[in-house]
């Protein structure tokens, strides 16, 4: 064999072995070929105002206070906000899966079906990207930088964070009320009505004796009254004309600590907070049964 043709073979090789580690660099979604992803550290506090938008509709984030969020009007639930902050903080490599504008509307990162994900201080972008469809494992989304064509597959919360709607941001919890803090209560069940006191340590129903245990177990559950969602004005127009099935007064030392009014519907209640601690304006909450049934119990679950 002549040495021409050995300097051929050996240059064949050499492009071969280019294209083959050129191969494995972008199979391993290695940006260090094709671009970065490289997102910038952001917290709570670096921002004051999250959106994500598709086409006409919107859901608008607003910071109203170091640990007080809105969306879109509403109170916001912190635990929420706080995933976004927590997936794009996400250690998870992305993975490049395109790099060309024809790839966007397969994958769901075009003008079209991409929707934008935006954090921002005083107006001014800090993140800005292209949020397309999931991906085959639904466990992971494909994101763009706008102005890029670099596209990548992100694992993680942020899949969940993109597709909630805005009642999924919204803060579902009605109130809270220590038990210590409550003297009284008054509860109405339909024909079932009845008055709890609390005389020291000593509670009595319609001056009664009581189930001290069961008092205890109904009490703890009102630290912590939480919607399923919220009621639409079609519902509350729908129930305007009844009169509520079950109410629900507390009462501390110094007054009315909360009082709820609840409507019954095919599938749960509308619950309605009247006053005291918690609630959102005339916000109207949906609840489901067995929730109801364990601020307004049945008297007799609370004798002894």
């Amino acid at each position: 064999m002549s040495a021409k043709h050995l300097k051929l073979i050996a240059g064949g090789l050499v492009v071969l072995l280019l294209l083959w580690g050129g191969s494995e660099l972008l199979s391993r979604g290695s940006d260090s070929v094709t671009g970065s992803l490289a997102l910038p550290a952001l917290s709570q506090t670096d921002v004051d105002t999250i959106s994500l938008v598709k086409g006409a509709d919107s859901v608008v984030l607003a910071r109203q206070a170091p640990a007080a969020w809105s969306v879109n009007g509403h109170r916001a639930a912190p635990d929420a906000v706080g995933e976004v902050f927590k997936a794009l903080a996400d250690t998870a490599r992305p993975e490049l899966v395109a790099q060309a504008a024809s790839s966007f509307a397969r994958l769901g990162v075009d003008s079209a079906a991409g929707r934008w994900l935006r954090l921002s201080r005083g107006g001014k972008p800090l993140l800005q990207l292209v949020v397309g469809t999931r991906a085959n494992d639904f466990q992971s989304v494909y994101v763009r930088r706008p102005g890029d064509t670099h596209v990548y597959r992100w694992r993680g919360g942020l899949v969940s964070a993109m597709d909630r709607p805005v009642d999924g941001w919204r803060d579902k919890r009605i109130a809270t009320v220590e038990p210590d803090s409550i003297v009284a209560l008054d509860v109405v069940r339909g024909k079932d009505r009845y008055a709890l006191k609390r005389t020291g340590k000593r509670w009595t129903l319609n001056g009664e004796a009581t189930d001290s245990a069961a008092v205890a177990r109904y009490l703890d559950r009102l630290k912590a009254i939480t919607a399923v969602g919220f009621a639409t004005p079609r519902d509350v127009d729908s129930t305007k004309a009844r009169r509520a099935v079950r109410r629900l007064s507390v009462r501390g030392g110094r007054g009315v600590l909360l009082s709820l009014a609840c409507d019954s519907t095919a599938s749960g209640f509308l619950v309605h907070h009247l006053a005291g601690v918690g609630g959102e304006g005339a916000t109207v909450y949906r609840m489901n049964f067995w929730d109801v049934d364990g601020f307004t119990p049945a008297s007799r679950s609370l004798k002894k």
